[in-house]
């Protein structure tokens, strides 16, 4: 068998202990595959069309038929003018209820299954093969989830067991399983048995008469037959015989123990042998059991057909009439039998139809023949048996050729050439009456499906969706999956000079919200607007020079809005005229392709493009004339990656973008900001996928968001939480590109799902999102109702300039006095600063010998007798290292110190602080009852003026500062010293005033003051 595809990491080895271990248990859990939830939000309900093209697709039995429908095959069971449908299929992880036995001695289980072809030398075992190889020491993979590698794989045939107990279902592709359910359970996705021998796609299966031997064949490049045997008590698969089979098959049937394959230029008859299995034999020691192997797989014997003058024929389909005759036709519609002369077995030809005959069928001694194009015969059994001529009952010509047919208990079922299902009565003959309507008809299209729209309801049509193909029909479906009208839109054919050129299609089409017009849009660019009813056409436009991708629609009661994008790099805008023509009114170009485009409300148009934009354009109209609108450009919004769709939330404020990067974006549409992201993963968070089709939901009981979309990257349907981004929920069916999904809510209130494909299929499922969602291993959402997780991190950083705002203002009353808290620094002695402050007026102000000699000569720069007496002794240290006065220093030393003030202590930041002391030390000293002189006063009072003056100048040139801040620092500190200015004065003049000398006040206060500014 081979093994199911994994993506894990590990290895799984087949151990090679000779040690005996237990053996792994026949049953497994049903759910296995579902490792994060035991119930799936979205079921399966109903399937519409086939994807059969030939006999081996479809098989009857009782009062059932089976067929098969992409990735899953469809069991109908029929009770008079009713009938159900019921759903197989199994996930590439599925794990099997019992497991299957390839070799005689050697018990194989899904768990350690060798990969496709690994078995086929089996006559030299190895360990590989060893009877001793036991699957336990590897985890199941139905604990691990499937990943895009694990493709979902088409079923390609089908059969039912005669007894009506079994399914057996083929698949294509590398590594096929050959799946065998149990039609006692309704729909199921875990299989009996799962037989992984083939590795090229499985060409046909087919049971015998008794139910004993399940026989699955390969296809061409596959090369095996295999036999198998099943446990008629309750299922189980064991391999019985086998060999190689390398021609073109078309179809395979059993004839009591004999096995007859038919293809081109084939036709051989295989006999099972019926004999006793040979028994393993035990061993005794261990060194016994080592050198024992398995006795080799007997080989199925078989014998061609000598064919004569049909050598060069295909042969398409065959009936068996009993246990030793049998009806064979081929392609040119030749009707042979089987002639046995006891030597070799020949083909016999009895007649020549004339048509392509696909399919074959018998009821009470009438053949019913099938033909490709339309053709139906029936022929007498008996006559044909006897090699008589004229054995045809009847002929009839129909206008869709008949692929499968087959009789139920008591009707005849039909599968046309358009993928359409009908049921008949039983004695109904294909095309002898055109009139004749099928007593249950299951429609299909008959062509690739390339897109959905679901209908507003109420509408003239009474229908929920509508689907359209590439040929150009429009079809309106209801949710049971009957037909309420269909539309072929036009399609203008394109002059190709060259193959290589694309052929004209239908992209796009849709409804308006009434159900009344009908949009469509060609690969050409020729947008069409038409009236369902009358079939009348209101708009035959060239809207683009490439294919349009999509059109958008809005209407209310007095406005109609449409928009379509293409491939051209534009995007069209229309509107309905007082007059009610539909008129087109700008267009809007871009730098790359228009991917979709949205007109949420009358006033808004959004686009999204490849060059990672979301553009919003506003339309304005002008005052006085209704009909004059224009789109104005108002937001771009920059994407991550190339978008794939977007869909509006549900407030209309904000827009879901799937993009190219397997996530989903969340914008709001006024600011242009992102709300949310979040990767598409799967359910054990391994893999992300691209969503198309986005489509958004609300599901009220939990008033929860949800977003649906389709991943092409495994053929899936997927659920997310619109706010959270977990994972929900996805479920399969299609094996091909998934064109489009829609969702709709039932009359009952039920919220349906539809899906279509380029296969040709639509499913329909249910949604059922009452359970609680599950953790996803990728996140941890937080709750529907209050999302903190997915709001961005709060960012408040205050600048310089603002955290100065919030410095503790100064009191007005005395005890606010007191200088401000400053960081605590080492104290200096006030020698030290004097020093210190002796340098700050030489970055200030010019340098010049008169002014040197002045400063020389001020008294302040001695210091005073309190400072001698509280300064600690200087050190030898700082007795050697201390700088000299400034008298002692030329105007070049000066100079140099002036040019360092921005290293060291003669930087400007260290003068600031120097100037905050000594204003600070300043204010000490007015709070005193030393008389201040005028004059000293009028210039302290223009040097603070002067100082502020160019720190407002130093403000704007370095822009470190607030503005704001400063001036209002600036003005507080500089009332304040006016105020103390004022006092000063006051008590200056009351002293004059009671008889005190001006002058010897004016200069000790004057000394004083010079004594005072000096630290």
């Amino acid at each position: 068998m081979a093994a199911t595809p994994s993506n894990s990491r590990l290895k799984f080895t087949p151990s090679n202990s000779p040690f005996l271990s237990r053996q792994p248990r026949s049953s497994r859990s049903p759910m296995r595959g579902r490792s994060y939830n035991d119930s799936s939000k979205l079921s399966l309900k109903r399937v519409i069309g086939t994807t059969c093209c030939s006999p081996t697709g479809f098989d009857t039995v009782n009062s059932s038929f089976a067929y098969i429908a992409g990735g899953a095959v469809v069991v109908v069971d029929v009770d008079g003018e009713h009938h159900a449908q019921r759903f197989y299929r199994a996930r590439p992880t599925a794990v099997p209820i019992y497991p299957v036995t390839s070799f005689q001695n050697a018990p194989s289980t899904p768990n350690a299954t060798p990969k496709a072809n690994d078995s086929r030398g089996r006559v030299a075992p190895s360990f590989r093969d060893s009877p001793h190889n036991q699957p336990d020491w590897a985890d199941s993979p139905g604990s691990r989830t499937w990943t895009s590698r694990e493709r979902i794989k088409a079923a390609t045939c089908v059969a039912l067991s005669r007894c009506g107990r079994y399914l057996a279902v083929g698949e294509t592709g590398y590594a096929p399983r050959v799946l065998v359910f149990s039609l006692q359970d309704s729909s199921s996705d875990t299989p009996l048995a799962s037989i992984s021998e083939h590795a090229y796609g499985v060409t046909a299966v087919a049971w015998s008469s008794d139910t004993r031997y399940l026989a699955s064949l390969g296809s061409a490049n596959d090369g095996f037959l295999y036999v198998w045997k099943i446990d008629p008590r309750n299922g189980s698969v064991r391999l019985f015989q086998q060999n190689r089979c390398t021609s073109y098959i078309k179809d395979m049937v059993w004839m009591g123990h004999y096995l007859i394959t038919l293809g081109v230029r084939h036709a051989k008859m295989w006999r099972v042998e019926e004999g006793s299995a040979v028994s393993p034999t035990k061993a005794k020691f261990l060194n016994d059991q080592l050198s024992s192997t398995p006795p080799s797989q007997r080989a199925l014997p078989g014998r061609n057909i000598i064919l004569g003058s049909l050598l060069e024929a295909t042969f398409s389909c065959a009936v068996v009439i009993n246990d030793k005759n049998i009806i064979i036709c081929s392609e040119t519609g030749d009707v042979c039998i089987l002639d046995d002369d006891d030597r070799q077995m020949k083909m016999l030809k009895v007649l020549s139809l004339n048509f392509h005959i696909t399919s074959i069928t018998v009821r009470d001694n009438v053949a019913y023949v099938a033909g490709k194009g339309g053709n139906f015969a029936t022929l007498d059994v008996e006559a044909v048996l006897n090699c008589r001529a004229a054995c045809v009952l009847d002929t009839t010509e129909s206008s869709n050729g008949l692929v499968a047919l087959g009789f139920l208990t008591d009707k005849l079922v039909t599968i046309d050439s358009r993928q359409s299902i009908d049921i008949w009565k039983p004695d109904h003959i294909p095309g002898r009456d055109t009139e004749t309507v099928a007593t249950i008809p299951i429609p299909g299209h008959g062509d690739s499906v390339t897109g959905i729209q679901v209908l507003e309801k109420p509408n003239e049509l009474d229908a929920s969706f509508l689907t359209w193909t590439v040929s150009g029909n429009v079809t309106f479906w209801s949710l049971d999956g009957s037909v309420k009208a269909s539309v072929n839109v036009p399609i203008d054919s394109n002059e190709t000079e060259n193959e290589l050129e694309l052929i004209n299609q239908l992209t796009y089409a849709r409804t308006t919200s009434d159900g009344k017009l009908l949009v469509a849009a060609d690969r050409l660019g020729v947008l069409r607007v038409t009236d369902i009813a009358t079939k009348e056409s209101l708009l035959d436009i060239k809207a683009h020079s490439a294919d349009c991708r999509y059109v958008s629609v809005y209407e209310n009661g007095t406005k109609f809005l449409m928009a379509s994008c293409g491939r051209d790099r534009t995007t069209q805008l229309f509107h309905r005229t007082e007059g009610g023509y539909i008129e087109h009114f700008q267009t809007l170009e871009f730098a790359a392709k228009v991917v979709q485009v949205l007109i949420p409300s009358h006033d808004k148009v959004l686009t999204c493009s490849f060059d990672r934009t979301l553009q919003v354009h506003d339309l304005i109209t002008r005052e006085g004339e209704p009909d004059a609108i224009a789109a104005i450009p108002s937001r771009v919004i920059s994407l991550k990656a190339s978008p794939a769709s977007m869909v509006i939330g549900p407030d209309e404020k904000t827009v879901f973008v799937s993009l190219l990067d397997r996530s989903i974006s969340q914008y709001d549409l006024s600011t242009g900001k992102q709300i949310s992201s979040f990767k598409c993963m799967d359910e054990g968070g391994s893999e992300s996928a691209v969503l198309d089709s986005l489509t958004i939901g609300q599901w009220l009981p939990k008033d929860q968001d949800f977003l649906l979309g389709v991943s092409n990257t495994d053929k899936s349907i997927r659920l997310y939480d619109a706010h959270s981004g977990g994972f929900l929920d996805r479920e399969w069916g299609h094996t091909e590109a998934i064109n489009g999904v829609c969702l709709i809510t039932d009359e009952d209130g039920s919220r349906k799902v539809v899906s279509v494909g380029s296969d040709g299929t639509m499913m329909i499922w249910a949604l059922d999102l009452s359970d609680p969602i599950p953790n996803s291993t990728s996140r941890d959402p937080s709750p529907v109702k209050e999302v903190v997780s997915s709001r961005p991190p709060l960012r408040k950083v205050l600048s310089k300039a603002e955290l100065a705002e919030f410095q503790r203002p100064q009191p007005a009353s005395a005890s606010g006095r007191r200088s401000p808290p400053r960081p605590l620094q080492r104290r200096t002695s006030r020698f030290n600063l004097a020093a210190s402050a002796m340098k700050t007026p030489t970055s200030t102000f010019p340098s010049s010998p008169s002014y040197n000699n002045l400063l020389g000569d001020t008294p302040s720069r001695r210091p005073s007798a309190d400072s001698r007496a509280t300064s600690p002794p200087a050190s030898p240290k700082a007795r050697i290292t201390r700088r000299p006065s400034l008298p002692a220093l030329g105007a070049t030393a000066r100079r140099k110190t002036s040019g360092n003030n921005l290293r060291g202590f003669g930087s400007l930041n260290m003068a600031t602080e120097q100037t905050c002391r000594q204003l600070r030390a300043y204010r000490k000293k007015l709070a005193s009852a030393e008389p201040v002189g005028q004059e000293v006063l009028s210039e302290l009072d223009q040097e603070l003026r002067l100082t502020a003056a160019a720190l407002g100048d130093r403000a704007i040139r370095s822009k470190a500062m607030n503005e704001t801040v400063l001036s209002g620092l600036l003005d507080q500190y500089s009332e304040r010293l006016v105020t103390l200015l004022d006092e000063k004065l006051r008590l200056t003049h009351l002293r004059e005033r009671d008889g005190d000398s001006p002058d010897d006040t004016g200069s000790g206060s004057a000394d004083g003051d010079s004594g005072s500014l000096s630290p």
